[in-house]
């Protein structure tokens, strides 16, 4: 038992004790309390240096389907990429990798499958689905599709900005583990 700030507790916990991974239920924040303060789990997906599962209803397997939203950036971190693997060797899932055209971000659809097949051939990934789904912003977007094919999980990178960069871009990996409905995987990418 620890006492203090649950998110700031959390991390020490973890540094400390060399734990690999945390597992979380979240409800999530929503309102101004989202705005100003976000929940625990948005706070640890954020500082975390190591994976982090959100849960956030009872869940009972098998996992078939992981949703993992592609961005162009992705492509440079190999670690990221070896704990996918990982992740989907664990659960003999099936990987959907997803890109969310959005009017700020549209893409061809071209482009998108040659890079995403160009980085699924570079990592030796197998058993994966290349998806394109429209939407007005990537966060509905990515939860929307999850939801489309019944994903048992959402697996997602995160810079891990803090303070300024944070204020400034924000995060979409937060506001994916506060809204989503599936499981939430997030990795630091490095």
């Amino acid at each position: 038992m620890e006492f203090g700030t649950p998110s700031k507790v959390i991390l020490d916990y973890t540094k400390k004790n060399k734990i690999d991974a945390i597992l979380m239920g979240s409800h999530g924040a929503s309102g101004m309390k989202e705005y100003f303060v976000g929940s625990n789990a948005e706070k640890i997906v954020r500082a975390s240096s190591v994976p982090v599962i959100v849960v956030k209803s009872f869940y009972k397997g098998p996992f078939k389907n992981i949703v993992v939203p592609y961005t162009i950036d992705q492509e440079k971190y190999s670690d990221y990429y070896s704990k996918i693997k990982t992740l989907q060797a664990f659960f003999k899932a099936n990987l959907h990798f997803v890109w969310i055209n959005t009017p700020a971000n549209f893409t061809v659809d071209e482009v998108i499958f040659k890079r995403i097949e160009g980085a699924a051939k570079k990592f030796r990934l197998n058993n994966y689905f290349i998806n394109i789904y429209n939407q007005l912003n990537e966060e509905e977007g990515i939860l929307k599709f999850a939801d489309a094919i019944d994903a048992d999980m959402i697996a997602m990178g995160t810079h891990g900005r803090k303070g300024l960069a944070h204020m400034i871009y924000g995060s979409k990996t937060e506001k994916v583990a506060n809204h989503g409905h599936s499981l939430i995987w997030t990795s630091v990418m490095k």
